[in-house]
């Protein structure tokens, strides 16, 4: 008979210190390597847009928030999640803004124009919009100093002939299957002095819309949602980034980094009274700290639908509920 051995009293406390340790390391090496250098996922959404009659779903994918730099998103990085976002077959390829790392961990930064000559690859038969997002503007010392732009991310944007989109609007698609894609100025453009001098002006964005299609707003920054009134009627969806989705969350908890000034908006879809929708990209990269946890990097796929075509979903999927139920003996007549 073979007697299982018990560790002295005394040497407990350090094999239990020992394990803690152990995976606390290994929890560190997930968070600072694994997961924001190694994990792409899929985030899908599905809108019904009020007012679009589109004849198949419009597909929209997103990359927000690549903070591309050493150590987890070189160029060549960049080149595989544009390769992936291409797989997708995106209607309508959209850019989120903050294109360059920027945590102070950075230890070899990549230059936006390398960024952006690998980003314009990202393509699709509507063409690729882009917005700036705050650390376009904190990173460029010229644009602080006269609080104005152009930024340098812009100047590169359009030169490899990406439209940036800053409070104005283009139509996409034709006829009765057309929407509005119009774009904020930052919310956030200066580190110091008042922050409610931002770049953004909604009503000069919405200037452009000349019919009633509905308007897909880009906006870094999520606040621009809470901001929304009547006047902004034809706002139907607004996309953001930003947050990365909190960053580090623990089990789904709260977000540990929560940048809006809405605790609410993080990461997510999000419905107001008026029936517009909001949806919080998780994004690629990080700031602040060098490291994701919950909350891995991810492309944005959002598939627009008319109304009544969502609405002939779900009647269809109630309708195979039903049958199921009735197939297993799950339904009982009245009386019975």
């Amino acid at each position: 008979m073979v007697k299982r051995r018990r560790l002295p009293d005394r040497q407990r406390p350090l094999a239990v210190g020992s394990l803690a340790l152990a995976g606390l390391a290994g929890l560190a090496a997930y968070a600072l390597w694994y997961e924001p250098a190694m994990c792409l996922r899929l985030v899908r959404w599905r809108v019904a847009l009020p007012g679009w009659h589109g004849r198949r779903p419009f597909r929209l994918v997103i990359i927000s928030d690549l903070h591309a730099g050493a150590p987890h998103i070189g160029l060549r990085r960049v080149r595989r999640i544009v390769r992936r976002a291409n797989a997708l077959q995106p209607d309508l390829a959209i850019l989120l803004g903050d294109y360059a790392a920027a945590h102070p961990f950075t230890w070899s930064g990549t230059g936006k124009r390398d960024i952006i000559e690998r980003l314009r690859d990202f393509t699709s038969p509507n063409g690729l919009y882009a917005v700036l997002g705050n650390h376009d503007w904190w990173q460029d010392a010229d644009a602080q100093a006269r609080r104005a732009g152009p930024t340098q991310a812009h100047r590169e944007l359009a030169r490899v002939g990406i439209p940036c989109l800053e409070n104005r609007a283009v139509r996409i698609g034709r006829g009765d299957e057309a929407f509005w894609l119009a774009g904020l100025g930052d919310q956030r453009p200066f580190q110091e002095g008042p922050q409610s001098d931002g770049m953004d002006d909604l009503p000069a964005a919405l200037r452009d819309v000349t019919d009633d299609a509905p308007v897909v707003l880009l906006a870094h920054e999520p606040d621009i949602f809470g901001l929304l009134g009547a006047a902004d009627r034809h706002v139907a969806l607004t996309i953001s980034g930003h947050t990365h989705g909190g960053q580090v969350r623990i089990m789904g908890g709260a977000p540990l980094i929560n940048a809006s000034d809405n605790e609410t908006w993080n990461w997510g879809r999000y419905d107001d009274d008026a029936g517009r929708s909001l949806i919080v990209s998780g994004g690629i990269g990080c700031s602040v700290l060098p490291m994701r946890l919950g909350v891995p990097p991810e492309l944005t796929v959002i598939d627009l639908v008319p109304p009544d075509e969502d609405a002939s979903r779900e009647k269809r999927e109630a309708r195979e509920r039903y049958e199921a139920m009735r197939r297993a003996g799950q339904l009982v007549p009245e009386g019975g």
